[in-house]
């Protein structure tokens, strides 16, 4: 979980290389309305991220039926929006990824295939509200190499023994 260009999609990439673990980018079970808007510029509110959140917890559903882990990159930006994601029992572990903004900002400008535009990272980190020690997160800051993050991450995941 994270901002745009906090490295979601990268690290979870390499966590499915090396767990082998399936994993889903969560802009992709946005609707066609959801990324038109952002590719325009327009911030997402509350409302607009329901049937995303809904799609969000149905392939975690998914992955809990099947025992099979899973990693779900998502931004998740409010604890609203997280406990939505813990619905009917499931208790998913967030692993919160961050950077400067500064660095943000470099990664944003410097992606052409994304249809999020730099201009909306203000607004998600407006939205942000970073996991509360009450919840099940870790936090990573993401200002080096992806692999030295995903190394941190596993690293942490062995330490823990298995996740239920």
């Amino acid at each position: 979980m994270g901002v745009c260009g906090s490295g979601k999609s990268t690290v979870a990439e390499g966590l499915h290389n090396e767990l082998g673990w399936p994993w889903q980018d969560g802009d992709v079970l946005h609707s066609p309305q959801n990324r038109a808007k952002m590719a325009a510029g327009v911030p997402l509110v509350d409302q607009d991220r329901q049937d995303w959140l809904a799609q969000c917890h149905a392939w975690l559903e998914h992955c809990a039926a099947r025992d099979s882990g899973g990693i779900l990159a998502c931004s998740a930006l409010k604890r609203a929006y997280r406990d939505k994601l813990r619905r009917n029992g499931l208790n998913p572990l967030f692993i919160y990824l961050h950077a400067d903004v500064q660095v943000l900002n470099t990664r944003l400008e410097g992606r052409s295939t994304h249809f999020m535009p730099a201009s909306l990272l203000p607004s998600q980190l407006e939205t942000l509200e970073p996991p509360a020690p009450d919840e099940a997160a870790w936090s990573f800051s993401t200002q080096h190499q992806p692999a030295e993050t995903i190394a941190q991450i596993l690293t942490r995941l062995r330490e823990s023994g298995p996740q239920g």
